[in-house]
């Protein structure tokens, strides 16, 4: 068996942000034709850590790939100077089930936000827009923020943050 392991650098270096939308494009269209097999998510609840780790299977048909998402959120984590969001993501060959890569989640995670917003805003939002509003001003608002300006000639960002 050969197995990629892949961090955080090298997904990013491997997805930019351009091919992400496209990427979600293609999933979201598997998806709306019944292609995709999205289960709804198991959760694992750690009230004693205040934390939640979420299990996110997923498969589909036209690429004829799983994976499973691990997402862990533990609330107490930045006041330890840890990372709020942790993940893992574990990609299978349908046709095996034979493993075929574990990467980071993490920066995926915000990467796949950030490029359903610009998705949608490639399909729906007008061509000349020049100004984003965004809120939040944590990883996935940026992601959000960087998908956007992939998309439309943004010229002026608004961001806001509690």
């Amino acid at each position: 068996m050969k197995l990629r392991i892949l961090s955080a650098e090298d997904v990013r270096r491997a997805l930019p942000m351009r091919q992400a939308i496209e990427a979600m494009k293609r999933a979201f269209a598997q998806l709306s034709t019944g292609q995709a097999d999205v289960p709804l998510r198991s959760a694992l609840d750690v009230p004693c850590h205040n934390g939640v780790t979420l299990f996110m299977p997923a498969y589909l048909a036209e690429d004829d790939h799983m994976a499973v998402k691990i997402v862990s959120v533990f609330n107490d984590n930045p006041a330890q100077g840890l990372p709020l969001i942790h993940a893992l993501v574990v990609v299978v060959n349908a046709t095996t089930g034979e493993p075929t890569a574990v990467m980071d989640g993490t920066y995926l995670t915000a990467l796949r936000t950030g490029a359903a917003s610009g998705a949608a805003t490639d399909l729906l939002a007008r061509e000349e827009a020049r100004v984003a509003a965004v809120f939040g001003a944590g990883t996935q608002g940026r992601t959000q923020l960087e998908a956007v300006c992939a998309v439309r000639p943004i010229e002026q960002a608004w961001v806001y943050d509690v």
